[in-house]
């Protein structure tokens, strides 16, 4: 965690925060909470927040200090009272569950409250969320429970009912954009460019490689332009062989490919929308020379592509495919 991260400096989903903070003010905080939330929004940094929040010794204006030496372990993540569990290999073991429920039923050690965060709490095996579930009918005193999680109804019923869930949503892209630039100290072109690929996520966008990613999506613009123009499946299949050979750039692309179509959508439609200016020219003229329903259609192509490389499909036959039948029903404009 940042050194000089606390409730006020925590990016986005405000509301959630404000929950939290008045929660704590008035001391109404529900013993188990879930916090739910699409990847990289900050899920478990928000309940590290709280606990340190909750057992900072010189809290100003409701706020964490972050000096003191309770902030200090937390941030370091060795404070006794403040136990961090998440999957060990692909699941949350019974044992592991076992093992916390034994900790949190003694009084803190030193501070105000035991805080115990489950990242991935949806990965825990049956047994390990009967356990849990056996300790929120009856919470010990002093503990706070907090489940991360981006499916929470995969958790059992019986776990939510027993739970507040607060929900985190993705972020703006203007967030995203301003903190880039004033935090990480990126240039406006790259921290939009990240900003416009991240889906609302903060750390993708923060593990975005703003250049790497510009050559990629020259292949990606290619290839919608093939696509909505009606080029050769000649050129479609040599496109698709160069960029369907390594899973996690060939993933990366689809992103790619879905964020032009839709500012080619947005050129049509809501030009001020777009997100990509630095080629917003190019997508501008792919705009004016394609039907609405052909790019809607490309649109909806894309996703069911990203949805079938789920299922380890080849990759370069998904491809073609998909230029065989999307420029089968593309009509010009």
């Amino acid at each position: 965690m940042n050194t000089l991260l606390n409730f006020q400096s925590f990016v986005g989903n405000r509301r959630v925060v404000e929950i939290l903070r008045r929660a704590v003010e008035q001391e109404r905080l529900p013993h188990a909470l879930i916090f739910a939330g699409p990847p990289g929004v900050g899920k478990r940094t928000l309940a590290e927040l709280l606990a340190q929040r909750l057992n900072c010794l010189q809290p100003k204006n409701q706020e964490a200090c972050c000096v003191c030496v309770s902030c200090r372990k937390i941030m370091g993540g060795n404070h006794p009272d403040v136990r961090l569990v998440k999957p060990d290999g692909a699941y949350i073991k019974v044992e592991q569950v076992r093992e916390m429920i034994g900790e949190i039923a003694y009084q803190p050690f030193e501070g105000r409250y035991r805080v115990v965060i489950l990242d991935g709490a949806d990965q825990m095996r049956q047994a390990g969320a009967n356990c849990l579930l056996k300790t929120l009918e009856e919470p010990p005193s002093r503990s706070i429970l907090i489940l991360v999680t981006g499916k929470p109804y995969l958790l059992l019923g019986t776990i939510r009912s027993r739970a507040r869930m607060l929900q985190l949503g993705p972020l703006a892209a203007d967030i995203i954009e301003s903190y880039l630039v004033n935090h990480e100290g990126r240039s406006l072109e790259d921290a939009r460019l990240a900003a416009a690929l991240s889906n609302g996520s903060l750390g993708a966008a923060l593990a975005c490689d703003a250049e790497r990613h510009r050559e990629i999506r020259r292949t990606a613009l290619s290839f919608i332009s093939l696509l909505l123009r009606k080029g050769t499946f000649a050129q479609a299949s040599t496109l698709a062989a160069g960029i369907t050979k390594e899973k996690e750039t060939f993933q990366v692309w689809v992103e790619l490919a879905q964020t032009l179509l839709q500012d080619v959508y947005y050129a049509k439609m809501a030009p001020k929308r777009m997100s990509q200016p630095d080629v917003a020219g190019e997508l501008a003229a792919l705009a004016q020379s394609t039907s609405h329903a052909a790019v809607v259609s490309a649109i909806e192509a894309i996703k069911q592509l990203k949805a079938a490389l789920e299922q380890n499909v080849n990759r370069q036959v998904a491809l073609e495919a998909l230029f065989l039948a999307e420029t089968a029903r593309i009509a010009p404009r």
